[in-house]
């Protein structure tokens, strides 16, 4: 699993991503730094078969990356779930405290991203994503923001912050700091 999350860090889609908005900045740096502390062991990639096929998370606490699947199958649904939890780990070894809902959004953008990225090709010839949760679908209009200029505003992002705070996964601590402390 540790070569799942390796290889997918290396994919050319994953070193086009760039953006930042306030204090949060992302960009093909970070992934390579997350690939590093995966590949070093400082980072972790566990299995967790409770999280089911369509999960995964990044602890903090524990330095981990808990996936619920062994391997992505060339899934671009379950790869762009990993490069929102990297970016998450990015976070970590910046070891910067943020608001969890800047946290989540950066994390959605780059996930959003990647999977554009990933489709570009059938999204250029008319091929329209369609994503079920509120929070992807505003994800997914900040990321083709950032295509074009990663530089993004506030009121680029302020939609997808609205969206993560309705979410019921986040809602009673979208306005928490996280404390990333460091890998």
């Amino acid at each position: 699993m540790k070569n799942m999350v390796i290889t997918l860090l290396s994919q050319t889609e994953v070193s086009k991503i760039k953006f930042s908005f306030g204090s949060m900045s992302v960009d093909s740096k970070s992934f390579q730094q997350v690939k590093a502390k995966v590949s070093s062991g400082k980072i972790k990639i566990a299995y967790n078969a409770k999280l089911g096929p369509k999960v995964a998370k990044y602890r903090y606490t524990h330095n981990t990356l808990f996936v619920g699947f062994k391997t992505t199958g060339k899934n671009a649904d379950r790869e762009a779930l990993l490069v929102h939890e990297c970016t998450h780990a990015a976070s970590d070894i910046a070891g910067k405290k943020t608001l969890l809902t800047h946290s989540e959004a950066a994390a959605y953008i780059a996930q959003c991203l990647y999977f554009y990225y990933k489709n570009e090709a059938k999204i250029k010839k008319g091929a329209k994503p369609t994503f079920a949760q509120a929070v992807l679908r505003e994800a997914w209009k900040v990321a083709m923001k950032a295509v074009s200029n990663s530089t993004l505003s506030n009121s680029d992002v302020q939609p997808l912050f609205k969206a993560i705070a309705k979410n019921p996964t986040y809602m009673k601590r979208h306005s928490q700091q996280v404390g990333y402390d460091g890998v």
